[in-house]
């Protein structure tokens, strides 16, 4: 989970997102920018102030700011309250709601990083105060309040982002992971159900095709390989071994093999080695090319799932239970039937884990 993590904590730092809090800026840039006047006693003169920016100004600094927060491992103590007021002014002058954002979920990356976690928390709910429609300072302070150790407040932030983005399972996968170190067992089967149903509709998307011809095109067909990355688990490498195998365009193919590379399971191993051999488009070739590399870097011999095994009766129910509820809900004439694709059920997984996903010699649509 550490790498789904620092995933979802790289993609949120960059997103565009909104402001600071006024009361909280004004209350933390004070002590941060007046650090070195504060040690010249009780008679030394108010400094002067700063003379205004324009915008672009303001972008500018906060750019050289990320720039050198990002280019230092660990700040020194003179670097960060430097950069920590540059950064407050950012968030208090500019008229850009999104990169006074920024600023504010930078300077909560910044405290963070100094195993400040209080201060990061304010900061990201800073930045959620002002936009809250926007899914990426919810992702941040979600993990802040998870690495706290503030169970209840965490999965209550993570709700707010799955229900922004529900068909990204990293969200799912994490909120199931809160809801286990909470304590709340039922409501992780319930989350991680939901996982299981968003995860086989997106191999459907993948994998599925009508009258001899793919249901999604191109376009989404990639995206739904894309999607899939996080789900490390023997059923969707199974399918993601066929898609391989069966898939026509090189866009989507390029995809399956870039989504194995960062799986790096050791059964797609002997798949990608015969599919480098015969594969005619160089883009495609380079991706199968990273993904052995990658395997060959750090293999990972198999992988059964993230569901706790304690839940995972109660969670193939609640899964199948979803499931059948949406499928009521959906109108019949939406549900076409399928030829030729797998089928992501149990006996699906059950063949991943007898040891089918190691030997992917003949993979075709696992029944």
């Amino acid at each position: 989970m550490s790498s789904l993590t620092a995933r979802i904590a790289a993609s949120s730092v960059v997103a565009c997102l909104c402001v600071c809090l006024s009361a909280g800026c004004g209350k933390d840039a004070e002590p941060g920018a007046n650090a070195d006047k504060a040690d010249a006693g009780p008679d030394a003169d108010k400094p002067p102030a700063l003379p205004a920016l324009t915008q672009a100004e303001l972008e500018a600094l906060y750019v050289a700011s990320k720039g050198r927060f990002e280019a230092t491992i660990e700040l020194p103590d003179a670097a960060f309250q430097e950069i920590k007021a540059d950064l407050m002014r950012v968030a208090s002058e500019s008229e850009d709601v999104h990169l006074r954002a920024n600023a504010s979920l930078l300077l909560g990356g910044m405290h963070e990083a100094r195993d400040d976690q209080r201060s990061a928390i304010s900061f990201y709910r800073q930045a959620i105060e002002l936009i809250p429609e926007e899914a990426a300072p919810h992702i941040v302070l979600a993990l802040a309040l998870s690495k706290d150790q503030k169970w209840d407040e965490a999965i209550a932030e993570q709700w707010i982002v799955v229900e922004m983005i529900p068909d990204d399972l990293v969200g799912w996968l994490l909120l199931g992971e809160f809801q286990v170190k909470g304590g709340d067992l039922e409501e992780a089967a319930k989350t991680y159900g939901a996982y299981e149903l968003r995860r086989k509709g997106l191999l459907d998307g993948l994998t599925l095709k009508h009258e001899g011809e793919y249901v999604k095109d191109e376009a989404e067909r990639a995206a739904c390989a894309e999607a899939l990355a996080p789900a490390v688990d023997n059923g969707t490498a199974l399918a993601l071994l066929y898609a391989l195998d069966s898939e026509t365009s090189p866009v989507v193919r390029e995809r399956v093999a870039a989504i194995m590379g960062e799986q790096r399971l050791l059964g797609y191993q002997k798949l990608l080695e015969a599919k480098l051999a015969t594969e005619p488009v160089a883009e495609v070739k380079q991706a199968i090319e990273w993904a052995l590399a990658e395997i060959q870097r750090d293999p990972i011999e198999t992988a059964p799932g993230p569901v706790p095994e304690a839940i995972a009766k109660q969670v193939e129910a609640e899964a199948a239970a979803q499931a059948a509820a949406a499928g009521a809900a959906e109108p019949a004439g939406d549900q076409p039937g399928a030829d030729g694709a797998p089928a992501d059920n149990a006996a699906a997984d059950q063949a991943a884990a007898d040891g089918a996903v190691v030997d992917p010699a003949a993979p075709a649509a696992p029944k």
